[in-house]
Formats: structure tokens, C-alpha cells, sequence
């Protein structure tokens, strides 16, 4: 028997079709599932829910709603300090343990992976859900607990075998911070690690082996005191012998130990910075003084900043620093002497038209420049400078008040400074109309006439000598 359907009555029921299978599935995909109703309570998962209002660039709303969930879901992984970790027992580590206290928080958010996510949305909220096996958790930080105690072991007894047989201060402690990296995401764990020598917390003992070496090196200047001179043509070096005391008592000079250099007191130019030689000893030059005062000073000091490179973040160099502490770095200070040019005084001090015999104006200039500039010298032949100094003390008005007067007085001050040998003037200067002013006489004023005058001096003059190659 021959059945015969029309084309549109066949085009009505496949339409139909589709329709009861497909509105089904819509419908569930509009459905909101039960985690967006009602947050699980799950004890087998960590778990974090978010959800952020569909406005503006998708993108945006997207990145936003699954940090939200991922610090929600952090925020439930309580973190332990353990009882053997570095940060109980080393009391040095002081503020710093409880600043990594209050970071570890955001260390686990920052840190977690192979968790699982499901999203959903409507028109307009979109949601997210993170979540984790604690189990899983657990098993994945103690594996990464493991790996990076055994990196750290390792690093460890390659530092332990540098100082031991090579001497190689600097080999050992570039090896000991790979160690301290290594653990620096665990320093609220225990540490402790488990090989075929025994156990040992390699967080303390890295920490407690890096004060060892530096209690073991000594840095002592070739001379306790330099002599130096102004001359920009003079380049003065300056030595430091680096050894390491062995266990048995012996010392032994550092070979390829680099050193830097730099002013505590004064200041000047100093060469490239130093590595010790098969004597131990490491050279800086001082290519030129800038700083005018006799007693100068240098502090040399292990150079850590190669063995510091490999922090990758500023959060990795503030663990390192914690490690390789600035106030247990070996260092040394060198004692600068400025040597000053010799110089032969001639004064003139004129005191309200009169000469002064002490000249106490002039003697106080006097000792500014000797502090800073010449060492005087009684014979003009022994010179290299010859320094002449005027000062002239004039009154100025009385100026009457009501029951009291006003007394002034002005100050003129020249100094010259000519070569003794080329006979050069190599400076001049001057500075006028200084005035001083006080109630009750003209010798009042001129006390502070001289107080200005000398502040003067030292302000105008002694600046623009101090540019002067003398």
C-alpha cells in the first residue's frame, strides 16, 4: 500500500521535532544550578563562589568574578606555622617573620593550581565556582614541600664543598642563596630533610651556615690610614687583604672575593669596584677627593649584589636580605687623611678706623681655612699658597628710639690666594656692606657684624673654594 505525505505536512513535523527536543535543552541551560542557589557545604573541598553584575567589557567581569572566587576559596586553606619552622626559630628574623605571617595569605592565592572551576550565567550576572580537593591540596603542597627541601639540600652540600675543599667564600654563599630560593615559598613549614647522612632543618642550618662564613672572613685594610691630596692627577690606591679562618685555626688569603667600596665620612670618586687576587688583596682608587675635610673615611664590605641577582621579584630579594644580613656582612673601614696644602698668611683687620691687634674676626677665619683648605705655615718659602685677608669694621648710624638706640655697624671681608711658586693669583673674592645691629653700643654691633660677616664668608667663599683644585 502506497502512503503519501504532503511536503508541507513532512515540514510541520520536523519542525515540531526539533522544538520538544531543543526547548529542553534551553531550559536547562537558563536553569540555575544548585551551587548559584545555595553555597555547598562540602568538607572534602575547599571551595570559592563569586558573582559579578554583566556590565561593561566582558573580559573585565570575567577576570573579576574568578579572582573574587579564587580569594574567597584561599581565604578557607588555613595556614599553619609550624613549631620547626624557620620563622620560630630564629629569633633574628624579628619584624620580618610577622610581616610573612600576614602575607602568607596571599602567597596561597597567588600560588594555587589544578583547581576546578564552573561558570554560569544569565543576562545579566555571571558566576563563577572554584574548587579543591583538600585532599589533593594537601598531597600537591607536600610535593612541592619535598621538592624544594631537596633543591635546598642540595644547594646546600654544593656550599658545604665549595668552603671545605675550594675556599670559595663566594662560590659557597652564590650556592646558599639558590638554597634560601628554594624554601623561601616554605619558611612557615618544617623544614627538616631526610637523607642518607641524617636529618637536618635546611631552612635554620642555611640560615645558621651563611653567619658562619661571614664570622670566618676577615677584611683588614693593607694600612689603617691613607694620606691623600685634593689633585685631580692623584690616583691613590687603596688595599684590603681577604682571609678565611679555617676550623683547625688556619687562615688562608680569598681568591676571587668580590669587594665594594664607598665614603662613611667625606667624599670623592673611587674606580670600578674590586675582586681580591691569589694574595687575598683587593685594590680601589680614589681618582679624586670632592670632600674638603681632613679626616675622611671608607667602609669596605663583601659585595653581595652578584650572589642577589637572581631575585626575580622584590618579595625574593626581602628574604635574601633577611638571610644575608647587612649588620653580619664582613667590613672593614679605612681611615682617609686629607693633605693639605701649606699656605702662608698675611692679615689686615681695621676696627672702626683702628688696627686690630688680636684680630679675632680674622682668627676665626683663620680657622675655618685651616679646617678645610691649608695647613699655615710661619715661612714663605715652605709655602704652596699665599693667602692675604682683609677685614674693615666701619660704624654706621646710631638710630634713636624712644628711651633706647639702635647701633650699626658694616663689615667689607677680601680674601687672595696666589701659587708661591708661579706666583698666580688662583682665587679672589670678596663680600661687602655685612651689617650687624644692636641696642646699647657700637661694640654690640660689631660682635654681630662679625657673627654675620664669618657666616657670610663661609656661605659665599668657602663654597667657591671648595671648587678649586688646591
Amino acid at each position: 500500500m502506497n502512503i503519501k505525505i504532503h511536503r508541507p505536512a513532512l515540514n510541520k513535523f520536523f519542525l515540531i521535532f526539533i522544538l520538544l527536543v531543543t526547548i529542553p535543552q534551553m531550559s536547562s541551560a537558563k536553569r540555575r544550578p544548585s551551587w548559584v542557589k545555595q553555597r555547598p557545604n562540602d568538607p572534602a573541598y575547599y571551595i570559592g563562589i563569586a558573582m559579578s553584575p554583566k556590565t561593561g567589557d566582558s573580559r573585565e567581569y570575567v577576570k573579576t568574578t574568578r579572582a573574587q572566587a579564587l580569594k574567597q576559596m584561599s581565604s578557607e586553606i588555613k595556614v599553619k606555622i609550624s613549631s620547626n619552622s624557620v620563622l620560630h626559630q630564629l629569633e633574628d628574623l624579628g619584624t620580618f617573620s610577622e610581616q610573612y605571617e600576614a602575607e602568607i595569605r596571599t602567597s596561597v592565592e597567588q600560588t594555587l593550581e589544578g583547581y576546578e572551576v564552573e561558570t554560569w550565567q544569565n543576562r545579566k550576572e555571571y558566576w563563577v565556582m572554584v574548587r579543591i580537593s583538600k585532599e589533593k591540596y594537601r598531597r600537591m603542597k607536600l610535593m612541592e614541600l619535598d621538592r624544594a627541601k631537596s633543591h635546598a639540600y642540595s644547594y646546600f652540600m654544593d656550599a658545604q664543598k665549595a668552603i671545605d675543599e675550594d675556599h670559595d667564600v663566594f662560590t659557597a654563599l652564590n650556592y646558599l642563596s639558590k638554597s634560601v630560593i628554594s624554601i623561601k615559598d616554605h619558611l612557615e613549614e618544617d623544614l627538616t630533610y631526610r637523607s642518607v647522612d641524617g636529618t637536618m632543618n635546611v631552612g635554620t642550618e642555611t640560615y645558621r651556615f651563611i653567619q658562619d662564613i661571614f664570622h670566618r672572613v676577615e677584611l683588614t685594610p693593607v694600612k689603617k690610614k691613607y694620606l691623600l691630596s685634593l689633585s685631580r692627577n692623584e690616583q691613590t690606591p687603596i688595599e684590603v687583604k681577604a682571609k678565611l679562618y679555617m676550623k683547625n685555626g688556619e687562615n688562608i688569603p680569598l681568591h676571587g672575593l668580590p669587594l665594594s667600596f664607598e665614603f662613611t665620612k667625606g667624599e670623592g670618586v673611587l674606580s670600578e669596584q674590586s675582586v681580591t687576587g691569589y694574595d687575598g688583596i683587593a685594590k680601589v682608587v680614589i681618582s679624586r677627593l670632592i670632600s674638603k675635610r681632613k679626616d675622611q673615611e671608607l667602609k669596605c664590605s663583601l659585595d653581595l649584589s652578584e650572589i642577589k641577582k637572581d631575585a626575580e621579584d622584590e618579595e625574593t630579594l626581602q628574604v635574601l636580605d633577611v638571610f644575608f644580613p647587612e649588620k653580619l656582612t664582613p667590613a672593614t673601614y679605612i681611615g682617609l687623611e686629607l693633605k693639605k696644602s701649606s699656605a702662608y698668611l698675611e692679615t689686615e683687620e681695621m676696627i672702626f678706623g683702628n688696627h686690630s691687634g688680636q684680630e679675632p674676626f680674622l682668627s676665626s677665619v683663620k680657622t675655618l681655612l685651616n679646617k678645610s683648605f691649608f695647613t699655615f705655615t710661619d715661612s714663605k718659602d715652605d709655602a704652596d699658597y699665599l693667602v692675604t685677608m682683609k677685614s674693615d669694621f666701619r660704624k654706621g648710624e646710631e638710630k634713636k628710639g624712644n628711651g633706647y638706640s639702635l647701633f650699626i655697624v658694616f663689615a667689607d671681608v677680601s680674601i687672595s690666594v696666589v701659587n708661591a711658586k708661579t706666583h698666580e693669583e688662583v682665587f679672589s673674592d670678596s663680600i661687602t656692606g655685612i651689617r650687624g645691629m644692636r641696642p646699647g653700643s657700637f661694640d654690640y654691633a660689631l660682635k654681630d657684624a662679625e657673627i654675620n660677616a664669618l657666616e657670610a664668608f663661609r656661605q659665599k667663599i668657602i663654597s667657591r673654594m671648595e671648587q678649586l683644585e688646591m
